[in-house]
């Protein structure tokens, strides 16, 4: 009895032996097939595809894949973003779809991508290898994916000027969408209630340095419960913008009273004009920017201590 009891015992664990083993492989073989199947490598795998039919070199096709990586410890920021935007750079990708799209303009020209990066203006996970982890709304994200227009919120953090009414857009080009949002600051009388950069009524809260809060911090003191959009500081802006009775209708239950905000009838290009705009008011103690990446003109024209030395 004692013998054929200790035969179940060791069916049983060898049973139990192979269905972990047969586990372990087929957990193996999905690792095994992702690490070989990685978004990036696929990306970059097309990119040297490309690029070898566009110069008729085959052997770019055999390019070795490899995460790519700009370390910038001045920026305290590490971007990989160049391993999918692989011809970021190359103006033979000038009319390709994205990931592959040559940046548009001249910016990389006077903003060298080994020197600024790519999230001090776009924000984003720097660190990120897949779409899904920095593209689009990312909830565990404080510093959100800014792109297209909203990127030029991100100009004030070396062109402090920008604010400054005596800078427009013929001395600086490329923040158009920005230039129209200030200026309907002044036309819609904004500052009538608002303090912005020191200037304004205490009626409604302060916006200076709105957007160098974090996305946590903007929705501790935010009901999102109105917004269609994505919850994001930028959007919760942005529909308040266009309809602030239905943003923030007040709650009666919590005694909390509706918007006195104006509804000013705004277009929907309006709304994302100030929504730049007011995303630009950042605090240069949070975005704190090296003096190296700052323009020498610009500081000499906000300093008055030694500009000779600085131009």
């Amino acid at each position: 009895m004692d013998f054929e009891w200790e035969r179940r015992v060791k069916r049983r664990q060898n049973k139990v032996f192979a269905a972990v083993a047969i586990a372990i492989m087929i957990i193996v073989i999905v690792i095994f097939h992702k690490e070989l199947n990685n978004e990036w490598q696929t990306y970059q795998n097309t990119y040297n595809v490309k690029l070898a039919a566009m110069l008729n070199k085959p052997e770019f096709r055999e390019t070795p894949l490899k995460i790519e990586q700009i370390w910038l410890p001045q920026l305290n920021t590490t971007d990989r973003c160049i391993t999918c935007h692989a011809g970021i750079e190359n103006p033979l990708f000038a009319n390709e779809a994205q990931p592959y799209k040559a940046h548009p303009g001249n910016f990389l020209k006077t903003h060298p991508i080994d020197k600024f990066g790519c999230t001090v203006c776009h924000q984003g996970d720097g660190q990120a290898t897949t779409v899904e982890a920095t593209h689009g709304t990312v909830h565990h994200l404080n510093r959100q994916l800014l792109a297209k227009d909203y990127v030029q919120s991100s100009c004030v953090k070396c062109h402090m000027d920008l604010h400054d009414q005596s800078v427009t857009e013929d001395k600086f080009q490329g923040v158009s969408t920005f230039f129209e949002g200030r200026g309907l600051t002044y036309k819609l009388g904004c500052r009538g209630c608002h303090k912005i950069n020191g200037e304004g009524g205490s009626i409604g809260p302060e916006l200076t340095g709105l957007g160098s809060k974090t996305e946590l911090a903007f929705m501790l003191i935010h009901d999102f419960q109105h917004i269609e959009g994505p919850h994001t500081k930028a959007e919760w802006a942005y529909e308040h913008f266009l309809n602030p009775q239905k943003v923030v209708p007040g709650n009666p239950v919590l005694n909390f009273a509706p918007t006195v905000m104006p509804n000013f009838g705004l277009t929907n290009d309006q709304a994302k004009a100030l929504t730049i705009y007011v995303m630009g008011l950042r605090e240069p103690k949070v975005d704190a920017i090296p003096y190296e990446y700052i323009s020498k003109k610009r500081l000499a024209q906000a300093s008055s201590d030694k500009p000779d030395s600085l131009q």
